[in-house]
């Protein structure tokens, strides 16, 4: 009886050089591309916050449409002074209600109706809804915030019916050391005055966390790159 030969195979496994070779190559190549591809995730981060914003401004002006003033938590401060909403659960709770016209439990994570007797209802006396908030806009803890899960948003509007607003010298501070952190010094010090002085009625914005709690970058609802235009 004849038995057929097993071919023995030509094929061979790499050399310990060739090995090498290939993973310096794989390394030029993770070198190469793995900044681009953390520049797109954070790019789309910055849009996604942004986006978000951009429907809170959309939505305060339905509200300053409807009651004729803005929610009356972010008037108590001068013109110009930011509201943040992470400083106390009033202003957090405050905000939610007046685009809701509903109280969020971030406990419990559920809607809760608006009591008669209470403070918050001044916010939005007719629990009004102007905004239907989605997942995407609350970080882990149940709270509002960015892409990056951090909750330092501050919220600006117009309180003298000029159509501007005149940001507070500290508030301006702020920002233009943030800026610093994506666009050169000189830049961002010739565009100061410009900075200072934002061209809506509403204006809403996270900056640059150099606390490292979170991974916050600079995101504005208006268009902060015209400021940073050479005339």
């Amino acid at each position: 009886m004849k038995f057929m030969k097993k071919k023995h195979s030509k094929l061979r496994g790499f050399t310990l050089i060739e090995l090498l070779v290939v993973i310096a190559v794989i390394g030029i190549l993770m070198g190469m591309v793995g900044p681009r591809v953390f520049d797109l995730l954070t790019s789309s981060k910055v849009k996604k916050s942004q986006s978000i914003f951009r429907s809170w401004v959309t939505q305060l002006y339905q509200y300053k449409e409807y009651y004729k003033y803005f929610p009356p938590f972010l008037l108590e401060e001068k013109e110009g002074e930011p509201v943040l909403l992470s400083e106390n659960e009033d202003s957090h709770d405050s905000f939610i209600i007046a685009l809701k016209g509903m109280q969020w439990d971030p406990d419990s994570q559920e809607w809760l109706a608006l009591e008669q007797g209470s403070e918050l209802r001044k916010q939005n006396r007719k629990g009004r809804e102007f905004h239907s908030f989605s997942e995407d806009e609350f970080g882990v803890d149940g709270y509002l915030a960015d892409s990056w899960g951090g909750t330092k948003i501050r919220v600006v509007v117009d309180q003298d019916g000029d159509g501007l607003i005149k940001l507070d010298g500290s508030a301006v501070d702020e920002i233009v050391t943030a800026l610093k952190q994506e666009y050169d010094d000189e830049v961002v010090d010739d565009a100061k005055d410009k900075i200072s002085v934002i061209r809506e009625k509403v204006g809403i914005y996270v900056l640059y966390d150099d606390s490292g709690e979170t991974e916050s970058e600079n995101v504005f609802s208006w268009d902060i790159l015209k400021y940073l235009e050479e005339d």
